[in-house]
């Protein structure tokens, strides 16, 4: 269940798409959406954001780090 809560936090994490579409003002878009659009720009400032950006789901990663190994080979590689 850890592997899947990961998992799926993971992907809404890094959502770029549906913030655009369904949030109106631009003050509210998450960080994923601020990267995509500054990537362009300002180098230094993309590379600071994303580097914050990760630093959720790597602690997140590392601290169940044996779960989310246990729930994958769970799901059965025969």
């Amino acid at each position: 269940m850890i592997s899947l809560i990961l998992l799926t936090f993971v992907d809404v994490w890094n959502m770029v798409e549906q913030p655009m579409v369904f949030l109106q003002d631009a003050e509210d878009y998450p960080l994923s959406v601020f990267l995509a659009v500054v990537n362009r720009t300002d180098l230094p400032l993309s590379f600071a954001g994303g580097l914050l950006s990760m630093l959720p789901t790597l602690l997140l990663l590392l601290y169940f780090r044996d779960e989310l190994a246990e729930g994958v080979t769970f799901t059965g590689v025969n």
